[in-house]
């Protein structure tokens, strides 16, 4: 399919992708916003009118944006002659609507005509790094506060930045006006247009900012917020707000529980690095709150944000396994294995409920838990319940019938993915939230590896009672279809940090919270070890981000994953990048778990765990439930279960991996020998583009013959006999 140049972003070209050709065009839409064609179906032809925003630098492609959002527009193969517009010329445009690698565009033009020039661009949007995606895309806006990671001069290609803690790319096409000339030593404002090209489907990264040229790049002498507010030292009567601007100004808050906010903190004195306390607040009461700063007579906000104050309850957090874990990790704490007392535990809990249950499990075949929800109703409690309507769900037959049960039937990826409950969030002392990776089945229960976490905090159960209240569609017994909302059409309404007894915890709910980008930042912030134990893996973004973890210097990468060959993994690119990954697909029971730990042994470890698996579908589609919980304690329980699973998948001890296998001489001429402490298993060799070249069968030491090879850079893959991975590496061929 021909479209606009491709504005290329360091991305792999091996993985998957598709073209979307042969779609029948519809009539045109007159008098369509720019909004609306977005939203037409691919191969319609659309009409709408809007100005243009970007000119010959950007290529043949020109962004026109109206009051409700901007579109890419490219004269390709049978567009109507005379295409070449002016950045500020207002136009109509006619055309067919085509997907470019995930950058909506119009192409081919059928009809334009410019109906004036010289017309005033639409202000640019200020978002943040991680803002960059599909609610922008076409649209011009604006990045403050931005430092590029490179220095020298600037050339055609890709250049990260970083602003507020988060990352962004930049891409310049070859021949840019800003190629040649010095990239900035120190901070900027860079404008430009929101553009995507990403060549695997489903289309959900490859966003990059595209300056038009050397005006877009800016040092304001005005004041200008630099994103993100970060909530710290959450206690039951408040909290502090932190946040930068470019020059001194003010640090002030209004804040308040209703977005009408109300209330004043803040400091006047004059400062780059702002804090502000809020004191005086409710216990487990969320606030919304705007960070603002004032330089003279420029006044610069932040977007209102949604923050919550600490509990009163215990802060417990219970963290359950459902299959062995190893103690000999153990740091004095040792983890719960529940084998076949899961469900039982599980109703134990159901059992504490006296006031509220609230259900949010995507699938649901045990009886004996459909029973125990029966009893908590016989006993006075109300229940609410949504699932995922694609499921059987085949023990909801056997729910009392006044229960309501809501079901997501959109058939959209795997729905509601959710696996949480909620119980009594109105009282400090009976709050319960349960989250994890188990579905409430017995293959969950009993056969799968799964984990379970329950955590006595009543703000945390305010928020997850808030996420289920969006998708049941108000605050009442019934379910209000009319204002539910699920996936994509849900918002960002929760709040994100809390203080659960001490210990700090992120919540994330999918697809409306950046889920993918917190993990990002979690593995972004490792300095000494990563340990992975996930179901399917087929995020992009998310493997850069695990092989630039492996990449950092006294960083250990190592992790296993169960759907290996599911398409589009990430596995086989993990380990061709030197990333140890040990596949579980040939084990009796499927690794369902979707955590990573990150630090474990240091005081700053992390666990990450839910219901998202580290897919574009979870961030983009559907219902899931994330929870970042940063203690060490928690983090070795984790540990002694991924010990447990990854020694049975490696066959060794972790620890021992780099003992397995040595290799030499390199660079080799003829023969290649192979020392491992396996008796038998296969080489198997591939070249620098992936293709396998060669597999031979080897037996303790033995020489792989490569005489026959062309000289060049190679990846080989040592299996057991069994097939299993059990080491990989690189050699060149002379």
């Amino acid at each position: 399919m021909l479209g606009a140049a491709p504005f290329l972003c360091g991305m792999r070209f091996s993985r998957s992708f598709a073209l979307v050709a042969g779609l029948p065009a519809a009539f045109a839409v007159h008098g369509q916003t720019i909004e609306a064609a977005r939203g037409a179906a691919l191969g319609a032809t659309v009409s709408f009118t809007g100005v243009v925003t970007s000119g010959a630098s950007l290529g043949p492609v020109r962004f026109l944006q109206d009051a409700t959002g901007g579109i890419a527009v490219f004269p390709g193969t049978g567009s109507a002659p005379g295409f070449a517009p002016q950045v500020g010329d207002a136009m109509e445009i006619q055309g067919v609507l085509t997907d470019y690698n995930g950058l909506l565009e119009v192409t081919p033009v059928t009809a334009h005509t410019v109906t004036a020039s010289g017309q005033p661009l639409p202000a640019a949007q200020v978002i943040t790094p991680i803002a960059l995606g599909e609610a922008v895309e076409g649209r011009l806006v604006r990045i403050n506060g931005v430092a590029f990671l490179g220095a020298g001069n600037f050339t055609a290609g890709a250049w990260t930045i970083s602003a507020g803690g988060q990352y962004a790319e930049v891409y310049l096409a070859a021949g840019h006006p800003l190629v040649g000339t010095p990239v900035p030593t120190g901070p900027v404002d860079v404008v430009g247009i929101a553009s995507q090209y990403d060549p695997s489907l489903p289309y959900t990264s490859g966003y990059q900012l595209l300056p038009r040229g050397v005006d877009d790049l800016m040092v304001d002498a005005s004041i200008a917020f630099l994103p993100p507010v970060t909530q710290s030292a959450i206690t039951t009567g408040g909290f502090t707000l932190a946040w930068a601007t470019t020059v001194p100004g003010t640090s002030q808050v209004r804040y308040g529980t209703t977005p009408a906010l109300g209330s004043l903190a803040g400091d006047p004195t004059p400062v780059t690095a702002h804090a502000a306390a809020l004191t005086g607040l409710q216990p487990a009461t969320f606030y919304y709150a705007q960070a603002f700063s004032v330089d003279g007579a420029d006044t610069v906000f932040s977007d209102v944000g949604l923050y919550a104050t600490a509990s009163a309850s215990s802060g417990a957090i219970r963290v359950y396994f459902n299959r062995s874990t190893d103690h000999s990790v153990s740091t004095g704490v040792d983890a719960a294995s529940l084998f076949q007392a899961t469900d039982d535990t599980i109703k134990a809990y159901i059992d504490r409920a006296q006031s509220t249950l609230d259900i949010a499990m995507y699938n649901t075949s045990s009886t004996m838990l459909v029973a125990a929800v029966n009893a908590a109703v016989s006993r006075g409690v109300q229940v609410r319940w949504i699932a995922e309507g694609s499921n059987t769900n085949s023990a909801l037959a056997s729910l009392n019938s006044i229960v309501p049960v809501l079901y997501r039937e959109d058939g959209l990826g795997s729905g509601t993915h959710d696996k949480f409950f909620v119980i009594d969030a109105e009282s400090a002392d009976r709050a319960w939230v349960m989250g994890g990776s188990c579905n409430w089945t017995n293959q969950g229960f009993f056969d799968d590896y799964n984990n379970l976490v329950f955590i006595q905090d009543q703000s945390l159960a305010k928020c997850y009672r808030a996420e289920f209240e969006e998708m049941w569609g108000g605050s009442g017994p019934q379910p209000d279809p009319s204002n539910s909302r699920f996936g994509a059409a849900k918002t960002d309404n929760t709040p994100h940090w809390f203080n659960i007894g001490g210990v700090p915890v992120e919540s994330r709910f999918s697809p409306t919270d950046g889920t993918t980008a917190r993990i990002i930042g979690a593995l972004d912030a490792a300095q000494h070890n990563v340990q992975l134990a996930l179901y399917v893996f087929t995020e992009n973004s998310l493997a850069d981000a695990v092989v630039h973890a492996h990449a950092r210097p006294g960083v250990t990468v190592r992790g296993d994953m169960e759907e290996v060959w599911f398409s589009g993994s990430e596995f086989n690119y993990l380990v061709g990048q030197g990333v140890e990954m040990y596949s579980h697909y040939s084990e009796p029971g499927l690794l369902h778990h979707k955590y990573a730990i990150i630090d474990e042994g240091t005081p700053d470890a992390v666990v990450v765990t839910g219901s998202h698996n580290w897919t574009a579908t979870a961030e983009s589609v559907n219902d899931e439930n994330t929870l970042f919980i940063h203690d060490p304690v928690i983090a070795n329980l984790f540990f002694q279960e991924w010990t447990a699973r990854h020694q049975a998948v490696a066959g060794i001890d972790a620890a021992d991996a780099p003992a397995l296998l040595t290799t030499f001489p390199n660079p080799v001429r003829e023969r290649l020998w192979v020392r491992t402490r396996l008796q038998q298993g296969t080489v198997a060799i591939a070249d620098a583009v992936g293709r396998e070249v060669s597999v031979v069968p080897f037996r303790a030491d033995a020489a792989v013959d490569v005489g026959g090879l062309r000289a060049g850079a190679y990846l080989f893959t040592l299996r057991d006999a069994r097939g299993r991975l059990a080491g990989t590496g690189r050699f060149i061929k002379e």
